[in-house]
């Protein structure tokens, strides 16, 4: 085995590792279910999680989403490119 392929076995058996610790660990779990407020239509401060996340960072979110688009259009481009070095369909 090369160097590289050590490398990736010896990540993967510490995430492994870590995942295996997790989840045998003393985690100390609630006992009973709780919630988690997602939306509060009626309240005056943003006590839901989309509540502060679309009033603080509408434009930040937004920004994300068109960026995220972009990445995924350019990268079905250049995936679609069939000989080495051409640039454009």
């Amino acid at each position: 085995m090369n160097a590289r392929q050590v490398l990736v076995v010896a990540a993967v058996t510490a995430l492994f590792a870590v995942m295996a610790a997790s989840l045998v660990g003393t985690i100390d779990w609630p006992h009973s279910p709780t919630s988690i407020p997602v939306y509060d239509p009626n309240a005056t401060s943003p006590n839901g999680v989309a509540n502060s996340m679309f009033n603080s960072f509408a434009i930040t979110i937004i920004l994300v989403a068109i960026l995220l688009g972009a990445a995924m259009i350019g990268g079905v481009y250049l995936g679609k490119i069939d000989e080495q070095g051409k640039v454009g369909p």
